[in-house]
């Protein structure tokens, strides 16, 4: 599992192809039913957090637009399998959420059944999209590909690293190894080669072997696939032997600091947008439960009552619409290719300040 304000909404996601506008924003008279929408989420056990984030996301997009159904998905495989039973008992026409790839997996194959869509904001393996043509699965994701944070950190170089020389550092284990090749793979594509390739040893207390190989080489730009304290230790001892690193890492930069070094100031991490302040409008000063998963729940559940809205209209399926209309949201412009997998990029940039990270303006 798994960050500049949001712009304020003006009005509710609307299609940007010849869809009147007050279709997604007119509330349906009495005589009409709201449309049902489920949320799947983790209500209970420790990712009930988490799945608060979901559920007020969901609802600050929903205001009275929409007739909602809760299910607690547990992040377990029963959990989503009971989710995806209520949500055909309840007829829902489309669920947004799902943060778990045990819960997904096991609710897909009822969801699909009942003929119910699911937008999926948090499971980024990329087997349920790439397969979807085979399984006839009903899936839309938000989520970011498996390979999202490999494409931000070579964006990164790409961007600012190119007038001098940089290299790249993994832990040895599969994670580090694996986002440490995908990132030189994709800048090597674009013509630019490391310096630099080295791997440590994670979980040391002292780094000075690596160190010293780094203080050879002169150069002191590296991506580092690993984590948080390994790197802050790797900087802080080749700052006793002369060399002052600047360091890019990945979402793991963000975790929680350790007491045995710290990281260089101006350190970057990319990482999902975490925080939007200004996505559910006026009215709401406190943006502490507006975090993690809030905002992509927020833009899922309206996208879901926009496409139902249309199919309503249209007589056409809600797959239908998914596939083939762009969106307007607060996040960006969202379309969803042919496998389901949309072109929303939640990446962000952030800086070291030597207390906490701070999310960089898009060209900080």
């Amino acid at each position: 599992m798994q960050t500049a304000p949001a712009p304020l909404l003006s009005s509710a996601m609307t299609l940007t192809r010849a869809l009147p506008v007050l279709l997604a924003l007119a509330l349906p008279s009495h005589a009409q039913e709201l449309p049902r929408i489920g949320v799947a989420a983790p209500s209970s056990g420790p990712n009930a957090v988490l799945g608060r984030q979901v559920t007020e996301g969901t609802e600050a997009a929903m205001r009275g637009r929409a007739t909602t159904v809760e299910a607690d998905t547990q992040c377990t495989a029963e959990g989503g399998r009971a989710a995806a039973e209520r949500f055909a008992a309840e007829k829902v026409s489309v669920v947004v959420g799902f943060i778990c790839t045990e819960s997904l997996e096991t609710a897909l194959p009822i969801l699909r059944a009942a003929g119910i869509a699911a937008i999926d904001i948090g499971v980024r393996a990329d087997r349920f999209t790439a397969q979807r043509r085979r399984t006839g699965d009903l899936i839309w994701r938000l989520a970011p590909r498996s390979d999202a944070e490999a494409t931000a950190l070579a964006a990164f170089v790409l961007a600012r690293w190119r007038d001098g020389p940089f290299g790249i550092l993994d832990d040895g284990s599969i994670y580090g190894r694996g986002l440490a090749d995908a990132v030189r793979s994709k800048i090597e594509a674009a013509e630019l080669r490391p310096a630099v390739i080295d791997t440590f040893r994670p979980a040391e207390e002292k780094q000075f072997g690596i160190a010293r190989r780094l203080l050879r080489s002169g150069v002191t730009r590296f991506v580092v696939a690993g984590e948080r304290t390994d790197a802050a230790i790797i900087a802080r001892d080749a700052a006793a032997s002369g060399v002052n690193l600047e360091m890019l890492g990945g979402e793991s930069f963000l975790d929680e600091p350790s007491e045995t070094a710290q990281l260089p100031v101006g350190t970057h991490a990319v990482a999902p947008q975490t925080r939007f302040p200004s996505i559910a409008g006026p009215g709401r000063a406190d943006a502490t439960e507006r975090q993690g998963y809030f905002g992509p729940a927020f833009v899922a559940a309206t996208i879901a009552q926009v496409t139902v809205a249309e199919a309503d209209a249209s007589k056409r399926p809600l797959s239908v619409i998914l596939d083939e209309h762009p969106f307007s949201t607060p996040l960006g412009d969202v379309r969803f290719d042919e496998h389901g997998d949309s072109n929303l990029d939640l990446f962000r940039t952030f800086r070291f300040d030597g207390q906490d990270f701070g999310e960089e303006e898009p060209n900080g």
